[in-house]
């Protein structure tokens, strides 16, 4: 598999600009809230207490790529010599699902040289340094969805030309004036199958009388404050804008029994292996082959968030990005790529070209959809620094915690 050769740690508390960004997969950081020892050592304790190994069911084999071409697309002069090229965090096998289900499948159809060049070390700043120098040669990158909005506030993006980019079968909250969905993953409640039953909802995980034992949670206000939200009683309509004060209040609650992991390999790892009962974690971890049939996931109440297509500003190719992007939308080449790595199609009407087994992996298929709702990159762009600095102080100095009335 995977989605575990992006390289980039999603952390949403990180902002891709000038400041930061983080290339390769986040080292083991876990916080655990608990007073006592140092949080260091009771990790190590945790990591270190021998667990039996869990059996586990054969991995379920990917679904072989459709054939059939996209319309409009059946061209292989049209942009004959003409070279587009790519940067993605993509490596390893997520790589090459990338390059089968759009890139191979653009050149084929349209005539065009698709080169990919990884983020490298310094990540979206290259593209920065690009800009500056007056020298930009990406012409297409794939990011995080939660760092479109900042990107384009700083003039780092070129707008999205939707007379091209036909945006009819795509999430509204995907089709943005600089980027357009690529993929969708979720964050949802992870436990082992050696449970009868599991948490239906973030009241019943935030149960400690229910479920007893430890919890982990991702080490960001982004996602952990509005399930504290969901677990105090707030209905998923009404989440945003955030009712800090009561998200805190909640999230309290779990403090002394909460592992706050950074590196997002280790939720359905601690679930796996019983060092943990319950967990936050992404979707797309859940279906990893050494956890598929070892760990469940409930959907209702996720966070669904999203990776985009976006065109940096300055490049000389705006025509063939933009026909690149609405070619890697359409529904066969989306249906493609999450036949290959399990994420959900940023086209709605992919979802009937998938195997029954693999559509309901997907975070937005029918059974799903419904019970989460969408991260609100709008409020986040605005709040992220401030919050995550207040999430940091909370977990770090209980003591200053405010007591509930």
């Amino acid at each position: 598999m995977t989605s575990t050769d992006r390289q980039p740690n999603r952390s949403a508390g990180a902002r891709i600009t000038r400041r930061r960004f983080v290339g390769g997969a986040a080292p083991l950081a876990l916080g655990l809230s608990a007073c006592g020892n140092k949080p260091d050592e009771q990790l190590a304790e945790i990591l270190d207490t021998p667990t039996p190994e869990p059996t586990q069911l054969p991995p379920t084999p990917t679904q072989p790529p459709i054939a059939s071409p996209v319309a409009g697309y059946q061209d292989p002069a049209r942009w004959a010599g003409r070279t587009l090229t790519i940067a993605t965090a993509g490596v390893g096998e997520y790589l090459d699902a990338l390059a089968t289900a759009f890139f191979r499948a653009f050149e084929t159809d349209t005539g065009a040289i698709v080169r990919h060049e990884q983020f490298g070390r310094d990540g979206i700043e290259n593209h920065i340094s690009q800009l500056e120098a007056g020298d930009v040669f990406w012409d297409v990158m794939l990011i995080p969805t939660n760092e479109v909005l900042q990107l384009s506030e700083e003039g780092y993006l070129a707008a999205i030309d939707y007379n091209v980019v036909d945006p009819a079968a795509l999430y509204p909250e995907l089709t943005m004036q600089h980027g357009v969905g690529a993929q969708l993953y979720s964050t949802t409640m992870v436990y082992s199958v050696s449970l009868d039953e599991g948490p239906e909802d973030w009241s019943a995980f935030w149960d400690l009388t229910r479920f007893d034992g430890t919890r982990a949670l991702r080490r960001t206000p982004v996602g952990t404050l509005e399930f504290a939200l969901l677990a105090n009683g707030v209905a998923m309509a009404d989440l945003y804008p955030l009712d800090v004060e009561r998200a805190f209040l909640s999230l309290e609650k779990l403090r002394e029994a909460t592992l706050f992991y950074e590196d997002s390999k280790q939720p359905v790892e601690l679930v796996r292996t019983g060092q943990v009962g319950l967990a936050s974690a992404w979707s797309v971890r859940a279906t990893l082959p050494d956890v598929a049939s070892l760990v469940n996931t409930e959907w209702n109440g996720g966070m669904i968030s999203a990776d985009s297509w976006v065109t940096p500003r300055g490049s000389s190719n705006t025509d063939i990005a933009m026909s690149f992007i609405n070619f890697a939308t359409r529904a066969v080449p989306t249906a493609n790529f999450s036949r290959l790595q399990p994420f959900g199609p940023a086209n709605r009407d992919a979802l009937i070209l998938l195997r029954p087994d693999v559509a309901a992996s997907t975070p937005n298929h029918e059974d799903h959809f419904d019970k989460q709702f969408f991260e609100n990159w709008s409020y986040w762009r605005d709040h992220r620094e401030m919050l995550t600095a207040q999430f940091e102080d909370w977990l770090l100095n209980p003591i200053a915690t405010p007591e509930e009335s």
